[in-house]
């Protein structure tokens, strides 16, 4: 399945009037939303959608937010709040883009659907997990942590059975997962990727002509 632009938007207003409307999405949208969204997408376009393709395509729009946000802090950056722009000089921007050709589509342009992923994402939402890659399929989930569910569910009467999207519920499988990570321990996990990441990149960036022998040996412990 390929996202059309307009559909993109359009599951994203549907995202922002959720949560305008009251929903806690603090832990993750529940099963129930998806499924709402994926049915309200078909009523607009007639494009059948699944609640799993809903979810990845949400969490390719965080990997978005993501990247915006670390750019909106690059040095010598200004943030034009009439088109929603990252704006850097000419020669700072040719630079730039030379050395990360993929954040041109970021930079000195409008970004697509700023407003709604800040409404979104601004204040912490995950979608239970890393947000997709750019270069993950969109059909299907990317692969996880051992044992977690594919949504995170949230405390309330209505609280559906935590389960894979298109499986049978299975007790036995249930009980299994309870085993797994916890949110905290998975919070860690992202910062420590995040942190090895940067690590790897102001590296690369320094392009050091002496590496320290034990450099690699601390960084894997």
């Amino acid at each position: 399945m390929k996202w059309q632009p307009f559909m993109s938007t359009f599951m994203l207003n549907k995202m922002c009037e959720l949560i305008s409307s009251g929903v806690r999405t603090d832990k993750g949208f529940k099963e129930v939303h998806l499924n709402t969204i994926a049915k309200q997408v078909f009523e607009f376009c007639g494009q059948e959608v699944s609640a799993t393709q809903v979810y990845n395509h949400l969490r390719k729009w965080r990997s978005r937010w993501i990247q915006v946000s670390k750019l909106r802090d690059l040095s010598g950056a200004s943030w034009d709040e009439n088109t929603c722009s990252i704006v850097l000089e000419e020669e700072h921007y040719a630079g730039h883009v030379a050395d990360h050709p993929r954040d041109a589509e970021f930079l000195n342009i409008p970004i697509q659907n700023y407003n709604q992923m800040q409404h979104i994402f601004s204040f912490g939402l995950a979608t239970g997990k890393h947000a997709m890659g750019s270069g993950e399929p969109l059909g299907s989930p990317m692969p996880d942590f051992p044992r977690t569910p594919d949504v995170e569910i949230l405390d309330g009467p209505d609280k559906p059975a935590a389960k894979p999207f298109d499986k049978p519920f299975d007790p036995v499988d249930r009980k299994m997962k309870r085993g797994g990570l916890m949110e905290e321990e998975i919070n860690v996990f992202c910062s420590m990727t995040e942190a090895v990441k940067e690590v790897a990149t102001a590296i690369r960036e320094c392009k050091p002509l002496d590496v320290h022998p034990d450099l690699y040996g601390a960084v894997m412990t």
